[in-house]
């Protein structure tokens, strides 16, 4: 799925370990290798730390602003132009995160905001 994501499979690994001690918190290191000045190759590696209740909301409220929007415009069911939010959206919905992007733009925009930023 990253492969369909990125529009190419990137060489690397990513590793999200639960520890039962830290509980909502989640360390995750990633290190992806990738091409860089005149074919050089590179790699970048990285370890963070991070909440998923604190990442999670934010998104969460803006997933029911948007369901909210499209339900005042007669919108019902599954909204696939909300695909941008899921790691496996439902229904025939590419991967690709840009194009998942702007259909979030657009949709957004026809439900009379300006879309996210």
């Amino acid at each position: 799925m990253l492969g369909e994501t990125l529009g190419y499979t990137p060489q690397g690994e990513t590793r999200i370990e639960y520890v039962e001690d830290i509980g909502d918190f989640k360390t995750a290191w990633d290190l992806v290798t990738f091409e860089g000045f005149l074919g050089t190759p590179m790699r970048m590696e990285f370890t963070w730390h991070g909440c998923d209740s604190a990442l999670a909301a934010p998104l969460v409220l803006d997933l029911a602003r948007l369901t909210a929007a499209a339900h005042r415009h007669g919108r019902t069911g599954p909204l696939g132009e909300l695909a941008f939010f899921f790691k496996d959206p439902l229904g025939q919905v590419p991967h690709a995160l840009a194009d998942q992007w702007g259909t979030l733009r657009a949709f957004a925009a026809t439900l009379g905001g300006r879309g996210p930023a």
